[in-house]
């Protein structure tokens, strides 16, 4: 089983899935590679930065699971494939966030795949949200204009759709979703019922 989140910049795939990782300690999240240059505050260990030349240099050599260049700054990102086998020859349930043309691929891939799509009612708060984490204009503009009505258009093709204008309501429904999906496995795990870190930034 492999637990793949998309949605547009801003949506919350990042606290979403840090706060699954908490309920559920048989999840193990995957981490994205990238050419994109790290930002302020980012929760550490959540990307492994390459330059363009390196990331060029393991796609020859077959070392991603899936990749793509995402947003009209075409940076990469792509997922390893030796870190989602580890993850499931280790007895853990992948998960990881993709963008919407990513997942298509994984979705070819003849893998157990489970798709939920992130995303706000309100689209104003993508951009409250990017601006809050200190991105520029320009960067806002690359990622959100045109782009999420692209990538909400591509919910469709999701198992589940979670709106975040509202986090913890957000968390608790993302939560029925694992335990749903887990019970059609019969995978069985202890969930966390204490409490919970500091929200993760959007």
């Amino acid at each position: 089983m492999f637990i793949v989140i998309s949605g547009p910049s801003g949506a919350g795939k990042t606290p979403i899935i840090y706060r699954m990782l908490e309920v559920f300690p048989n999840l193990r999240r995957i981490q994205s590679y990238t050419t994109r240059k790290n930002r302020e505050r980012e929760v550490e260990g959540t990307y492994i930065y390459l330059t363009a030349s390196q990331f060029e240099d393991k796609i020859k050599k077959g070392f991603f699971l899936e990749y793509n260049k995402v947003h009209k700054d075409q940076q990469y990102y792509g997922t390893g494939l030796d870190s989602y086998k580890s993850a499931v020859d280790n007895g853990y349930v992948a998960i990881k966030d993709i963008d919407v043309d990513s997942y298509k691929q994984i979705k070819q891939k003849g893998l157990d795949v489970i798709g939920v799509y992130i995303t706000v009612k309100n689209r104003s708060i993508l951009f409250d949200r990017l601006r809050e984490r200190g991105e520029s204009e320009h960067t806002i503009n690359l990622r959100l204009t045109d782009r999420v009505d692209y990538e909400n258009a591509q919910k469709q093709y999701y198992d589940y759709v979670v709106y975040t204008d509202n986090y913890e309501d957000a968390c608790k429904q993302m939560e029925k979703i694992v335990d749903t999906e887990f019970k059609k496995r019969a995978i069985k795990v202890k969930k966390y019922k204490g409490k919970f870190k500091t929200e993760h930034m959007f």
